[in-house]
């Protein structure tokens, strides 16, 4: 087995940090380093920790958690984000995708979500539910729909169908599985997309796949 996912836990509720620990620590390939209470506490920690993932919830003291993601982000771009919270709220999402955030997940989920969500992060990808994309993009202001256009034949019939499984919040892993092509081909797209609609990740490809068009809201499903 290869070296563990180092994970800082940061919620204000000492019950569900332990819960979510205790859970956690039976996975083979996951490690929690340490717990804050507070925002200012998480930043704290991971200057002095470095995790690998960092499990954000939104509404903790001193500095939330759309704050703290947004310092650490800016600090240590390597360090992911994936956010816990009880919000299944469009405007959390849009706020935490700006900070940085790689992932949203709602605390009512199977603890088996969390881990796998853990892991999809930590291997640089995105875990957005669909369904919040949508909405999110469903109230996106008309200057910002204007502020860049892209043409729907820049990506070959390949790179569109994969771009749709990445809307669908789909991992590469599940790509390869879903088109029956190998998980290094499904990366080369990825980054042959990134490169065409000039974004640095997933998560603003698929908010301008959205945006632009080039993905249909009405197709997404989820």
């Amino acid at each position: 087995m290869g070296e563990k996912i180092r994970v800082l836990l940061a919620d204000d509720h000492p019950l569900l940090r332990a819960g979510l620990s205790k859970v956690l620590s039976l996975e083979g390939d996951i490690d929690i380093i340490g717990e804050a209470e507070d925002g200012e506490e998480a930043i704290k920690i991971v200057e002095r920790m470095l995790p690998d993932v960092v499990l954000m919830d939104v509404n903790m003291p001193k500095i939330n958690g759309i704050e703290a993601t947004r310092r650490i982000k800016q600090r240590f771009s390597d360090i992911q984000v994936l956010v816990l919270t009880f919000h299944d709220e469009e405007e959390y999402v849009l706020a935490l995708m700006r900070a940085g955030a790689k992932g949203y997940i709602l605390k009512d989920v199977d603890p088996s979500v969390v881990a796998k969500a853990i892991r999809q992060v930590h291997n640089g990808e995105c875990y957005f539910p669909s369904r919040l994309i949508t909405q999110v993009m469903e109230k996106v202001s008309q200057s910002e729909k204007e502020g860049r256009n892209v043409e729907s034949d820049l990506l070959t019939k390949r790179e569109q169908e994969i771009l749709e499984e990445i809307v669908q919040g789909k991992s590469n892993k599940e790509i390869a599985e879903t088109l029956f092509i190998s998980e290094k081909t499904v990366k080369n797209h990825v980054s042959n997309i990134l490169r065409k609609l000039e974004v640095t990740d997933r998560t603003q490809a698929a908010v301008l796949a959205l945006r632009s068009g080039i993905v249909p809201i009405q197709e997404l499903h989820g």
